[in-house]
Protein backbone atom coordinates (compact mmCIF):
# COMPACT_ATOMS: atom_id res chain seq x y z
CA UNK A 1 0.00 0.00 0.00
CA UNK A 2 1.32 3.38 -0.96
CA UNK A 3 2.19 5.75 1.87
CA UNK A 4 1.66 9.49 1.94
CA UNK A 5 2.95 12.12 4.27
CA UNK A 6 0.25 13.82 6.29
CA UNK A 7 1.07 17.20 4.76
CA UNK A 8 0.67 16.01 1.17
CA UNK A 9 -2.55 14.12 1.89
CA UNK A 10 -4.24 16.98 3.68
CA UNK A 11 -3.23 19.40 0.93
CA UNK A 12 -4.78 17.03 -1.60
CA UNK A 13 -8.09 16.66 0.23
CA UNK A 14 -8.55 19.84 2.22
CA UNK A 15 -6.23 22.56 0.92
CA UNK A 16 -3.84 24.62 3.01
CA UNK A 17 -6.36 25.16 5.80
CA UNK A 18 -6.15 21.47 6.71
CA UNK A 19 -2.39 21.36 7.21
CA UNK A 20 -1.09 20.15 10.54
CA UNK A 21 0.69 22.63 12.74
CA UNK A 22 4.48 22.61 12.48
CA UNK A 23 6.75 22.12 15.45
CA UNK A 24 10.41 22.86 16.07
CA UNK A 25 11.21 19.66 17.96
CA UNK A 26 14.02 17.75 16.24
CA UNK A 27 13.82 13.99 15.78
CA UNK A 28 16.65 11.61 16.58
CA UNK A 29 16.22 8.65 14.20
CA UNK A 30 17.97 5.35 14.90
CA UNK A 31 17.48 2.78 12.15
CA UNK A 32 18.40 -0.90 12.51
CA UNK A 33 15.90 -2.45 10.09
CA UNK A 34 13.44 -1.63 7.32
CA UNK A 35 10.73 -3.82 8.84
CA UNK A 36 7.83 -2.21 10.72
CA UNK A 37 6.67 -3.11 14.22
CA UNK A 38 3.19 -4.39 15.11
CA UNK A 39 3.07 -4.90 18.91
CA UNK A 40 5.16 -3.97 21.92
CA UNK A 41 5.55 -4.12 25.70
CA UNK A 42 7.99 -2.38 28.04
CA UNK A 43 9.69 -3.54 31.23
CA UNK A 44 12.93 -2.71 33.08
CA UNK A 45 13.86 0.07 30.63
CA UNK A 46 13.62 -2.35 27.74
CA UNK A 47 11.28 -2.26 24.78
CA UNK A 48 10.13 -5.66 23.49
CA UNK A 49 8.60 -5.37 20.02
CA UNK A 50 7.24 -7.82 17.45
CA UNK A 51 7.89 -6.85 13.85
CA UNK A 52 5.94 -7.60 10.67
CA UNK A 53 7.99 -10.76 10.18
CA UNK A 54 6.87 -12.18 13.53
CA UNK A 55 10.31 -11.73 15.10
CA UNK A 56 11.10 -10.13 18.47
CA UNK A 57 13.34 -7.07 18.63
CA UNK A 58 14.57 -5.78 22.01
CA UNK A 59 15.72 -2.19 22.56
CA UNK A 60 17.58 -0.83 25.57
CA UNK A 61 15.68 2.40 26.26
CA UNK A 62 18.61 3.98 28.09
CA UNK A 63 21.32 3.22 25.53
CA UNK A 64 18.91 3.39 22.54
CA UNK A 65 20.46 0.30 21.04
CA UNK A 66 19.21 -3.20 20.29
CA UNK A 67 19.87 -6.26 22.46
CA UNK A 68 20.43 -9.63 20.82
CA UNK A 69 17.47 -12.01 21.14
CA UNK A 70 18.48 -15.59 20.36
CA UNK A 71 15.02 -17.16 20.25
CA UNK A 72 13.65 -15.98 16.91
CA UNK A 73 12.74 -18.99 14.79
CA UNK A 74 11.49 -19.11 11.21
CA UNK A 75 9.37 -22.20 11.98
CA UNK A 76 6.83 -20.05 13.86
CA UNK A 77 5.83 -16.41 14.27
CA UNK A 78 5.43 -14.37 17.43
CA UNK A 79 1.95 -12.85 17.30
CA UNK A 80 1.18 -11.22 20.67
CA UNK A 81 3.10 -9.68 23.56
CA UNK A 82 2.31 -8.22 26.99
CA UNK A 83 3.59 -8.15 30.57
CA UNK A 84 1.90 -9.63 33.60
CA UNK A 85 1.27 -8.07 37.02
CA UNK A 86 4.76 -9.15 38.12
CA UNK A 87 6.45 -7.32 35.24
CA UNK A 88 7.32 -10.49 33.32
CA UNK A 89 7.09 -10.49 29.52
CA UNK A 90 4.85 -13.04 27.78
CA UNK A 91 4.97 -13.68 24.03
CA UNK A 92 2.39 -15.72 22.10
CA UNK A 93 2.83 -17.52 18.78
CA UNK A 94 0.81 -18.64 15.79
CA UNK A 95 1.37 -22.24 16.93
CA UNK A 96 -0.37 -21.77 20.29
CA UNK A 97 2.73 -21.60 22.47
CA UNK A 98 3.39 -18.82 24.98
CA UNK A 99 6.90 -18.03 26.17
CA UNK A 100 7.91 -16.17 29.31
CA UNK A 101 10.85 -13.75 29.26
CA UNK A 102 12.43 -12.30 32.39
CA UNK A 103 13.18 -8.68 31.39
CA UNK A 104 16.12 -8.44 33.78
CA UNK A 105 18.30 -11.30 32.53
CA UNK A 106 16.28 -12.17 29.36
CA UNK A 107 15.91 -15.80 30.46
CA UNK A 108 13.39 -17.53 28.19
CA UNK A 109 11.10 -20.47 28.93
CA UNK A 110 8.01 -22.17 27.57
CA UNK A 111 5.03 -21.16 29.72
CA UNK A 112 2.11 -22.67 27.81
CA UNK A 113 1.85 -25.27 25.07
CA UNK A 114 -1.61 -25.01 23.51
CA UNK A 115 -3.17 -25.28 20.06
CA UNK A 116 -4.72 -21.87 19.32
CA UNK A 117 -3.21 -18.98 17.40
CA UNK A 118 -2.61 -16.31 20.05
CA UNK A 119 -3.97 -12.90 18.97
CA UNK A 120 -3.69 -11.14 22.35
CA UNK A 121 -2.75 -11.85 25.98
CA UNK A 122 -4.28 -10.25 29.09
CA UNK A 123 -3.66 -10.68 32.83
CA UNK A 124 -6.23 -9.63 35.42
CA UNK A 125 -5.46 -8.30 38.91
CA UNK A 126 -5.07 -11.89 40.19
CA UNK A 127 -2.46 -12.40 37.46
CA UNK A 128 -4.68 -14.94 35.74
CA UNK A 129 -4.09 -15.26 32.00
CA UNK A 130 -6.76 -14.83 29.33
CA UNK A 131 -6.17 -15.09 25.60
CA UNK A 132 -7.84 -13.83 22.48
CA UNK A 133 -7.82 -16.77 20.08
CA UNK A 134 -9.70 -17.37 16.81
CA UNK A 135 -13.41 -16.88 17.51
CA UNK A 136 -13.28 -16.62 21.32
CA UNK A 137 -11.95 -15.35 24.62
CA UNK A 138 -10.05 -18.29 26.11
CA UNK A 139 -8.86 -19.11 29.62
CA UNK A 140 -6.01 -21.66 29.33
CA UNK A 141 -6.18 -22.84 32.95
CA UNK A 142 -9.81 -23.96 32.66
CA UNK A 143 -9.89 -24.55 28.87
CA UNK A 144 -13.10 -22.49 28.73
CA UNK A 145 -14.17 -20.34 25.78
CA UNK A 146 -16.59 -17.40 25.55
CA UNK A 147 -17.93 -16.16 22.23
CA UNK A 148 -21.55 -15.07 22.75
CA UNK A 149 -21.15 -11.28 22.76
CA UNK A 150 -24.14 -9.00 22.15
CA UNK A 151 -23.39 -6.20 19.69
CA UNK A 152 -25.08 -2.82 19.48
CA UNK A 153 -26.18 -1.70 16.03
CA UNK A 154 -23.59 -0.09 13.76
CA UNK A 155 -23.20 0.10 9.99
CA UNK A 156 -22.19 -3.56 9.67
CA UNK A 157 -24.52 -6.52 9.15
CA UNK A 158 -23.58 -9.98 10.47
CA UNK A 159 -25.33 -13.20 9.49
CA UNK A 160 -25.12 -16.72 10.86
CA UNK A 161 -26.11 -19.93 9.15
CA UNK A 162 -29.03 -21.65 10.91
CA UNK A 163 -29.30 -25.46 10.79
CA UNK A 164 -26.91 -25.36 7.87
CA UNK A 165 -29.77 -24.27 5.62
CA UNK A 166 -30.28 -20.50 5.63
CA UNK A 167 -28.68 -17.28 6.84
CA UNK A 168 -30.09 -15.16 9.64
CA UNK A 169 -29.05 -11.68 10.78
CA UNK A 170 -27.70 -11.78 14.34
CA UNK A 171 -26.23 -9.45 16.94
CA UNK A 172 -24.71 -12.23 19.06
CA UNK A 173 -21.29 -13.39 17.96
CA UNK A 174 -17.56 -12.96 18.58
CA UNK A 175 -15.82 -10.35 16.46
CA UNK A 176 -12.03 -10.66 16.23
CA UNK A 177 -10.90 -7.35 17.78
CA UNK A 178 -8.40 -4.93 16.32
CA UNK A 179 -7.45 -3.68 19.81
CA UNK A 180 -7.45 -5.48 23.16
CA UNK A 181 -6.82 -4.09 26.66
CA UNK A 182 -7.83 -4.75 30.26
CA UNK A 183 -9.05 -2.03 32.63
CA UNK A 184 -8.81 -1.48 36.39
CA UNK A 185 -12.07 -3.39 36.91
CA UNK A 186 -10.66 -6.58 35.33
CA UNK A 187 -12.75 -6.14 32.20
CA UNK A 188 -11.23 -6.99 28.83
CA UNK A 189 -12.12 -4.39 26.20
CA UNK A 190 -12.05 -5.71 22.64
CA UNK A 191 -12.69 -2.98 20.09
CA UNK A 192 -12.72 -2.53 16.33
CA UNK A 193 -13.24 0.37 13.94
CA UNK A 194 -14.83 -0.15 10.52
CA UNK A 195 -14.27 3.25 8.98
CA UNK A 196 -17.49 4.93 7.88
CA UNK A 197 -19.49 1.94 9.20
CA UNK A 198 -18.75 2.67 12.86
CA UNK A 199 -17.18 0.46 15.48
CA UNK A 200 -17.76 -2.31 17.99
CA UNK A 201 -17.04 -3.03 21.65
CA UNK A 202 -16.96 -6.46 23.28
CA UNK A 203 -16.59 -6.61 27.05
CA UNK A 204 -15.57 -9.60 29.14
CA UNK A 205 -15.47 -9.79 32.95
CA UNK A 206 -12.43 -11.87 33.91
CA UNK A 207 -13.56 -12.20 37.55
CA UNK A 208 -17.15 -13.30 36.87
CA UNK A 209 -16.18 -15.18 33.72
CA UNK A 210 -18.93 -13.82 31.52
CA UNK A 211 -19.66 -11.63 28.54
CA UNK A 212 -20.92 -8.15 29.46
CA UNK A 213 -23.44 -5.87 27.77
CA UNK A 214 -21.70 -3.44 25.43
CA UNK A 215 -24.51 -0.86 25.55
CA UNK A 216 -23.52 2.49 27.05
CA UNK A 217 -25.83 5.48 27.08
CA UNK A 218 -23.92 8.18 25.25
CA UNK A 219 -22.00 5.84 22.92
CA UNK A 220 -23.40 5.29 19.43
CA UNK A 221 -21.62 2.37 17.78
CA UNK A 222 -22.44 3.79 14.36
CA UNK A 223 -20.43 6.90 15.24
CA UNK A 224 -17.71 5.33 17.39
CA UNK A 225 -14.31 4.64 15.84
CA UNK A 226 -12.18 3.24 18.71
CA UNK A 227 -8.47 3.98 18.60
CA UNK A 228 -7.56 3.10 22.21
CA UNK A 229 -8.96 2.14 25.61
CA UNK A 230 -7.07 2.97 28.80
CA UNK A 231 -7.68 3.67 32.50
CA UNK A 232 -6.67 6.25 35.10
CA UNK A 233 -5.89 5.49 38.75
CA UNK A 234 -9.39 6.46 39.93
CA UNK A 235 -11.35 3.66 38.28
CA UNK A 236 -12.32 5.54 35.11
CA UNK A 237 -11.92 4.13 31.62
CA UNK A 238 -11.30 6.23 28.51
CA UNK A 239 -12.00 5.58 24.83
CA UNK A 240 -10.41 7.68 22.10
CA UNK A 241 -12.34 7.68 18.84
CA UNK A 242 -11.32 9.09 15.47
CA UNK A 243 -11.82 8.84 11.72
CA UNK A 244 -10.94 10.67 8.55
CA UNK A 245 -13.83 10.31 6.10
CA UNK A 246 -13.98 13.38 3.85
CA UNK A 247 -13.37 15.34 7.06
CA UNK A 248 -11.63 14.66 10.37
CA UNK A 249 -13.50 13.43 13.45
CA UNK A 250 -12.29 12.92 16.99
CA UNK A 251 -13.71 12.43 20.47
CA UNK A 252 -12.53 11.17 23.85
CA UNK A 253 -15.03 9.54 26.22
CA UNK A 254 -14.75 8.97 29.95
CA UNK A 255 -16.64 6.02 31.47
CA UNK A 256 -16.86 5.89 35.25
CA UNK A 257 -17.35 2.85 37.50
CA UNK A 258 -21.15 3.23 37.16
CA UNK A 259 -20.91 3.07 33.33
CA UNK A 260 -21.78 6.76 33.02
CA UNK A 261 -20.34 8.19 29.80
CA UNK A 262 -19.01 11.75 29.49
CA UNK A 263 -17.57 13.18 26.28
CA UNK A 264 -14.51 15.04 27.57
CA UNK A 265 -13.09 16.03 24.18
CA UNK A 266 -14.79 16.87 20.89
CA UNK A 267 -12.77 18.04 17.90
CA UNK A 268 -15.71 20.24 16.85
CA UNK A 269 -14.93 22.51 19.79
CA UNK A 270 -11.58 23.38 18.19
CA UNK A 271 -12.67 24.23 14.67
CA UNK A 272 -11.82 27.68 13.33
CA UNK A 273 -15.25 29.30 13.05
CA UNK A 274 -13.90 31.94 10.66
CA UNK A 275 -13.35 29.21 8.05
CA UNK A 276 -15.74 26.82 6.36
CA UNK A 277 -15.55 23.09 6.99
CA UNK A 278 -13.44 22.49 3.88
CA UNK A 279 -10.86 25.09 4.91
CA UNK A 280 -10.59 23.72 8.46
CA UNK A 281 -10.75 19.93 8.21
CA UNK A 282 -10.90 19.39 11.97
CA UNK A 283 -8.80 17.06 14.11
CA UNK A 284 -8.45 13.31 13.59
CA UNK A 285 -7.94 11.73 17.04
CA UNK A 286 -5.86 8.58 17.48
CA UNK A 287 -4.79 6.60 20.56
CA UNK A 288 -4.19 8.04 24.01
CA UNK A 289 -2.63 7.20 27.36
CA UNK A 290 -2.97 8.32 30.96
CA UNK A 291 0.03 9.73 32.82
CA UNK A 292 -0.27 9.34 36.59
CA UNK A 293 2.68 11.66 37.22
CA UNK A 294 0.83 14.78 36.06
CA UNK A 295 -2.76 13.41 36.02
CA UNK A 296 -3.03 14.16 32.33
CA UNK A 297 -4.20 12.49 29.15
CA UNK A 298 -1.82 12.41 26.21
CA UNK A 299 -3.31 11.73 22.78
CA UNK A 300 -2.19 11.59 19.17
CA UNK A 301 -3.97 13.49 16.40
CA UNK A 302 -3.53 14.49 12.77
CA UNK A 303 -2.06 17.75 14.11
CA UNK A 304 0.43 16.22 16.49
CA UNK A 305 0.58 14.89 20.05
CA UNK A 306 -1.33 16.73 22.76
CA UNK A 307 -1.45 16.78 26.54
CA UNK A 308 -4.40 17.89 28.69
CA UNK A 309 -4.87 17.84 32.46
CA UNK A 310 -7.79 15.71 33.63
CA UNK A 311 -10.48 17.82 35.32
CA UNK A 312 -12.64 16.29 38.06
CA UNK A 313 -15.70 17.05 35.93
CA UNK A 314 -16.42 18.34 32.46
CA UNK A 315 -14.28 18.51 29.35
CA UNK A 316 -10.54 18.72 28.85
CA UNK A 317 -9.42 22.34 28.84
CA UNK A 318 -6.72 23.90 26.63
CA UNK A 319 -4.92 20.83 25.26
CA UNK A 320 -1.23 21.63 24.80
CA UNK A 321 0.60 20.68 21.59
CA UNK A 322 3.77 18.78 22.54
CA UNK A 323 5.24 17.83 19.17
CA UNK A 324 4.14 17.18 15.60
CA UNK A 325 6.50 14.87 13.71
CA UNK A 326 6.23 14.23 9.98
CA UNK A 327 5.22 10.58 9.62
CA UNK A 328 4.13 8.29 6.79
CA UNK A 329 0.39 7.66 6.55
CA UNK A 330 -1.70 5.16 4.58
CA UNK A 331 -5.22 5.09 3.18
CA UNK A 332 -8.08 3.92 5.39
CA UNK A 333 -9.65 0.96 3.53
CA UNK A 334 -13.19 1.60 4.84
CA UNK A 335 -13.34 5.38 4.49
CA UNK A 336 -12.44 8.20 2.12
CA UNK A 337 -9.32 9.34 3.90
CA UNK A 338 -6.22 8.17 5.72
CA UNK A 339 -5.92 5.67 8.56
CA UNK A 340 -4.41 6.70 11.88
CA UNK A 341 -0.66 6.09 11.68
CA UNK A 342 -0.16 6.15 15.48
CA UNK A 343 -1.32 2.75 16.70
CA UNK A 344 -0.70 2.66 20.46
CA UNK A 345 0.74 4.72 23.32
CA UNK A 346 1.84 4.01 26.88
CA UNK A 347 4.06 5.43 29.63
CA UNK A 348 6.99 3.63 31.21
CA UNK A 349 7.56 3.69 34.96
CA UNK A 350 10.18 6.43 34.49
CA UNK A 351 7.74 8.61 32.53
CA UNK A 352 8.84 7.98 28.96
CA UNK A 353 6.01 8.19 26.42
CA UNK A 354 6.32 5.22 24.04
CA UNK A 355 4.25 5.08 20.87
CA UNK A 356 3.92 2.66 17.96
CA UNK A 357 3.62 3.95 14.39
CA UNK A 358 2.45 2.12 11.29
CA UNK A 359 5.49 2.89 9.14
CA UNK A 360 8.11 4.82 11.12
CA UNK A 361 8.99 2.49 13.98
CA UNK A 362 8.69 3.13 17.72
CA UNK A 363 8.65 6.64 19.15
CA UNK A 364 10.06 7.78 22.51
CA UNK A 365 9.23 11.19 23.94
CA UNK A 366 11.07 12.12 27.13
CA UNK A 367 12.41 15.37 28.59
CA UNK A 368 11.23 17.26 25.50
CA UNK A 369 13.26 14.99 23.20
CA UNK A 370 11.81 12.79 20.48
CA UNK A 371 13.48 9.61 19.19
CA UNK A 372 12.27 7.17 16.53
CA UNK A 373 13.60 3.60 16.70
CA UNK A 374 13.36 1.23 13.75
Amino acid sequence: MRTLTISFFLMLFFGQGGLAQTDSLGINKIVKTTINYKYFATADNKLFAINDSGQVVIWNLNKLDTIHFSHNDTSFRYTAITKDRQNQIFIGTNKGDIYKVNPTDLSYSLFLDDKYYVHAICFNSDNKMFLIVPAAVYEPSSKKHWNNFTHEKNGMITRKKVLGLFWKTTNKYFDMPQLTSIDNHDRIWMTSSYGEFGGSIQLFDTKKHKELNDKFDGLDMGLLFPKSVFSDDKGNTYITSGLQHFMNWGEIYKIDEHRTVTKIYDCKDYRDTTKNKFEDAGIFVGPGAYNKTDNSIYFATSRGFYKAALPSTGKLQNPQLLFNPTLSWEREPLAIGIGMTIKRMEFTTDNKLIFLTANDGMGIYHNNKLTLLK
